[in-house]
């Protein structure tokens, strides 16, 4: 134990409710805090801060940081609001030991322990906070890359790939994993590539379209593209892309048509009963 967690643990009455209720007057978002695990993440904090002090990198610290860090941030709460939260221990701390610490030295090294404990944990917190921050937002990207690269199994033999949005490297090598994994599983003859839904078509992307297609070529599967307008003809021309090779139609009901037809298939009404 240090002269910090002594003096914060004898005071603990003083500094814990008066620390809420400054809190959620100060920072509204704290007025929404469950206020069941408030005061005890409150007074796991006030153990935390001597720890902090004496060593910032103890694992005591970047557990509760840890901690915290997941009831707030699915919360909502913002970076600033729990360092200001963070910052406002010393507002009522500090007052405490001038009223209670004769010595003046003593005072003075209470209150450098203190703000050292604050600027650490702050600190540790803020490294963390961002840390799982960019998580989040990596696992929201790979759920988004999933949502926007279905493969559908349209029929027998024939699964279709609607490409929506920027098709960069990264994208590129998951549509390719995602569709060759189908068509091995599926067995299918025939791909139907629908790159409507992308906005710019260049030679990057157009060259990822053709290693797909390749690749897919490789386990015996027939590739169309489709979503062939005018102007994306007249841009792949002009971009120098030969996809004469390639099987193109200009919209989804076009390349299932011709699709049926490579496969031997006709769509015929149904006769009526008289």
């Amino acid at each position: 134990m240090t002269p910090l967690y002594d003096f914060i643990q004898a005071h603990l009455d003083e500094i814990l409710e008066p620390y809420l209720a400054l809190v959620k007057e100060r920072i509204p978002r704290y007025g929404q805090a469950d206020p069941e695990t408030f005061p005890e993440n409150t007074r796991r904090m006030l153990e935390v801060l001597p720890l902090a002090a004496a060593d910032p990198r103890a694992s005591e610290v970047a557990g509760y940081v840890d901690h915290l860090i997941e009831q707030r941030l699915p919360a909502g709460f913002q970076l600033t609001d729990i360092l200001e939260a963070i910052f406002h221990y010393k507002d009522l701390i500090i007052p405490l030991i001038w009223e209670h610490e004769p010595q003046p030295q003593r005072r003075r090294d209470l209150v450098d322990a203190l703000l050292e404990g604050i600027q650490n944990v702050g600190l540790v917190f803020a490294r963390h906070f961002v840390d799982q921050q960019v998580a989040l937002v990596e696992k929201q990207r790979l759920a988004m890359l999933e949502l926007s690269t279905p493969v559908i199994n349209v029929w027998d033999g024939i699964l279709a790939l609607p490409l929506i949005g920027t098709i960069d490297t990264y994208r590129a090598r998951q549509i390719m994993d995602e569709l060759l994994g189908k068509i091995a599983a599926q067995r299918a003859a025939i791909v139907l590539l629908d790159i409507t839904g992308v906005p710019v078509v260049d030679t990057n992307v157009a060259d990822h379209l053709i290693k797909t297609i390749r690749a897919a070529e490789l386990l015996g599967a027939r590739c169309m593209l489709v979503g062939i307008g005018p102007e994306l003809a007249q841009t792949v021309v002009s971009l120098g892309v030969d996809l004469r090779s390639i099987a193109s139609t200009a919209d989804m009901r076009q390349g299932l048509n011709l699709a049926f037809q490579r496969l031997g298939l006709e769509v015929v009404p149904k006769e009526r009963d008289q």
